[in-house]
């Protein structure tokens, strides 16, 4: 109970406000000095003494909730057992990472990401990304109907281009003949 005054693990908010106040706690031989307990409530009552109370409880957090072993020894200690990123909104995530990476290290980092990647994917919206995957692909669809029917027309002038070119010739060979035909009716006359 008494570690549990200076620092409650059993939320973030718990811990926030556990006692800020008490600076040194002495049991007189009630407690072994070297017991793991009266080693929690040392650290804790340090943090108080050195910290005003707002600093001491942000402190508590980041010492304790995100530090995966010593939070596993306190859970242990006080009978509780729960993930602390399930109390934390997925947006503010990556600030917690952050503070977790800057304070305890990459290791650490690395044991937080692996406890709450389910979480991570649970802020994901999955239809919304498979509105998106369908809107670009029918953006491209509408692309490539474009650019066929640009080619289409392309092809299309191509065509009247031959067919005229066609006609061209045929009038050409039909007037030649005219001419020839006109030339020996002289030459005959």
């Amino acid at each position: 109970p008494l570690l549990k005054l200076v620092n409650d693990i059993s939320s973030i908010e718990a811990t926030l406000q556990s006692n800020h106040t008490l600076r040194y706690v002495g049991l007189g031989g009630v407690l072994d000095p070297v017991s793991e307990i009266q080693i929690k409530i040392d650290v804790a009552t340090r943090i108080n003494r050195n910290r005003h109370q707002r600093e001491a409880g942000r402190e508590k957090v980041i010492q304790t909730q995100l530090h995966s072993e010593t939070r596993a020894a306190l859970c242990r200690l006080q009978g509780d057992n729960h993930s602390v990123f399930n109390e934390i909104d997925p947006l503010h995530l990556p600030e917690v990472f952050a503070l977790i990476a800057r304070h305890h290290g990459h290791g650490e980092l690395y044991d937080a990401l692996s406890s709450s990647i389910m979480l991570l994917f649970s802020t994901v919206n999955v239809k919304k990304c498979i509105q998106q995957e369908r809107d670009y692909h029918a953006a491209k669809v509408a692309e490539h109907r474009t650019k066929a029917e640009q080619l289409d027309v392309k092809l299309a002038s191509m065509e009247e281009a031959v067919e005229g070119n066609e006609r061209n010739n045929d009038f050409v060979n039909h007037s030649s003949k005219r001419r020839r035909k006109w030339l020996w009716r002289l030459l005959d006359g």
